[in-house]
């Protein structure tokens, strides 16, 4: 990298760009301890948007969405359970000691790797209950009741573990919830989020997906003024040089 060629990647600007918790997944998650990491702009967004956009914002914004949809936001616990229940709740109540055991070791890129597996078990969880189809049989009401549950108490407990590597992210996923903050010792219990909870009646996007091209755009702006900065310092070392 050299600032002449105006291709030096800066915090302050990645930050800008992207927000502050982008950057903290994407350092933490791409650069592993002991081993050296790669980062590009173009890699940047697409970590955005699989992840952050895609897994988890997605995630979120549809649980949240389909509560009110058809419990106008009220999140209630049945008992309803099935057995593709089971595997849900399995990974979830895992997870947390799957993350501490990694983070003992440092790896703290394994550890959020987990925990996005459990945002990811959510997604696949929904395809497996298809709510939108339970919806049409009201004989069916108690069940999708229980699996808007599960899905909001599984996000809970995967924002509580998320809050060591992106703060902001897991309060804002708490609150869209209106979940309570959990001690850390029970976040390999699965039930705790009170049942009549009712989530927020407007979901925030919590990442947007990212167009490369209009980013791009930016970084060229960037690019420039990084040129035009080290042209200005040269300038200044070859007056200074002149003057002695």
């Amino acid at each position: 990298m050299s600032k002449s060629k105006g291709n030096v990647i800066y915090a302050d600007d990645l930050i800008s760009l992207f927000g502050i918790d982008a950057v903290r997944y994407f350092v933490l998650h791409e650069m592993p301890f002991e081993n050296d990491g790669v980062i590009t702009w173009e890699l940047v967004v697409e970590r955005i948007n699989s992840d952050l956009a895609n897994v988890l914002g997605n995630l979120v914004n549809r649980t949240i969405s389909m509560t009110n949809k058809y419990f106008g936001g009220v999140v209630e616990r049945t008992g309803v359970r099935e057995s593709v229940d089971d595997d849900l709740i399995r990974v979830v109540t895992g997870t947390k000691a799957a993350a501490e055991s990694l983070m003992e070791g440092l790896h703290v890129a394994d550890a959020i790797t987990e925990i996005f597996n459990l945002f990811k078990r959510c997604n696949k969880y929904i395809d497996e209950t298809t709510p939108w189809v339970l919806a049409k049989d009201e004989a069916k009401k108690d069940r999708l009741k229980e699996v808007l549950y599960n899905l909001t108490e599984s996000i809970s407990i995967g924002a509580e573990l998320l809050k060591a590597f992106l703060p902001d992210t897991s309060e804002n996923i708490l609150k869209q919830l209106n979940a309570s903050e959990r001690e850390y010792e029970t976040l390999g219990e699965f039930g705790l989020y009170p049942s009549g909870n009712k989530v927020t009646e407007k979901p925030e996007i919590l990442f947007a997906r990212m167009d490369i091209k209009e980013v791009l755009e930016k970084v060229e702006v960037i690019k420039e003024k990084q040129v035009a900065e080290f042209n200005a310092e040269q300038a200044e070392i070859e007056a200074y040089n002149t003057k002695k």
